[in-house]
């Protein structure tokens, strides 16, 4: 009786070519899946939001073991914005930078409809981000690559992988007025803090060894704590301030402060206010580019010190050129920004 061959495998079989899913179907599945994940980490971040503190306590291991968003991740600048990118065949694709806090879960389901209307038998080549993909995969799998041109005077309607969210450009977000804007409030809110404690700290003795002093009150008298002086401060500069407010309304000048600041429009500041107008001169002068070790060469200077850079009353900051160090050319900034 002649012995069987035994299957190293146990009858198990591979699927033939003809059967097996393609590498861009296998990209497309792979896409839904993670964009599932990148989604629902971010709804567990809404959910939870640990303090400063509680972070610290928990250590670094409960990070380390934490799983990564592929499709997002915080701006450098600001955790109110966000990088959302088309990720496809573990590669990014495209980025849409700096992403309002509030319409990042709905660029995030964009994906996920673009992910899902991708047809892997026939992919939409007539949309430049499905091109991008099919190529992608190409590349992965060293497939032929499709050589496809746009003319850019046809208009096409195509589907927006971000649902038609749009990034901020955060040079203009954080002007040089909501910089001191937002420097002025947390010293605010620590003055704030810090005048609510008063009367837990039983002498002034304590309060002279405090490490961190208000800048928007102090007191009047040395022998007295019934009486304060306080001041409205904007980019390091004193703009106004008033003497020997009593305790009962010192704070609600303090917290009048607040409001003040935090009424002020860092895109349209009203420069009709003379207080406004001199604290916008202020944070012009303040962020006005200088010479120091590390930037020597003269053409970072403002125009009228003989350099390139320039004030801009649309956006209010200061427009700078760069230094291309490849190159080793300096780029004069853009007009009329």
């Amino acid at each position: 009786m002649a012995k069987r061959n035994k299957d190293p495998f146990g009858g198990v079989a591979g699927q033939s070519e003809d059967v097996a899913p393609s590498p861009f179907k296998i990209d497309k599945n792979q896409a839904l899946k993670e964009i599932q994940i990148s989604l629902d980490i971010w709804d567990q971040k809404n959910l939870v939001k640990k303090s400063f503190l509680q972070s610290l306590r928990e250590g670094r291991k409960s990070n380390q073991n934490e799983i990564k968003a592929s499709h997002w991740h915080f701006s450098k600048k600001s955790k109110d914005y966000v990088n959302v990118h088309l990720v496809w065949s573990k590669k990014v694709i495209r980025t849409l930078a700096n992403v309002p806090f509030k319409q990042v879960r709905v660029a995030l389901n964009g994906l996920k409809a673009f992910y899902n209307q991708i047809s892997s038998i026939k992919p939409d080549f007539s949309n430049p981000d499905v091109l991008l993909c099919y190529n992608e995969t190409a590349k992965s799998y060293h497939l032929p690559e499709k050589n496809i041109t746009f003319k850019n005077d046809i208009e096409i309607e195509t589907l927006d992988p971000f649902a038609g969210v749009k990034g901020e450009d955060l040079e203009i977000v954080f002007n040089c007025i909501a910089k001191d804007k937002k420097i002025a409030l947390d010293e605010l809110d620590f003055s704030i803090e810090f005048f609510d404690q008063l009367d837990e700290i039983k002498t002034n003795k304590n309060i002279k060894n405090s490490r961190r002093k208000p800048k928007n009150f102090s007191f009047s008298y040395k022998t007295s704590d019934e009486y304060f002086d306080i001041y409205l401060y904007w980019g390091g500069k004193l703009i106004k301030s008033i003497k020997k407010v009593s305790k009962q309304r010192a704070r609600v000048a303090i917290v009048s402060l607040k409001g003040f600041i935090k009424a002020i429009h860092s895109q349209q500041p009203d420069l009709n206010d003379p207080i406004v107008r001199e604290m916008y001169q202020v944070s012009k002068e303040k962020y006005k580019p200088k010479l120091s070790s590390k930037q020597k060469d003269k053409k970072i200077l403002s125009i009228e010190e003989g350099g390139y850079s320039y004030w801009s009353n649309k956006t209010h900051r200061w427009v700078r050129g760069k230094f291309d160090k490849k190159k080793g050319i300096f780029i004069p900034p853009k007009e009329n920004l």
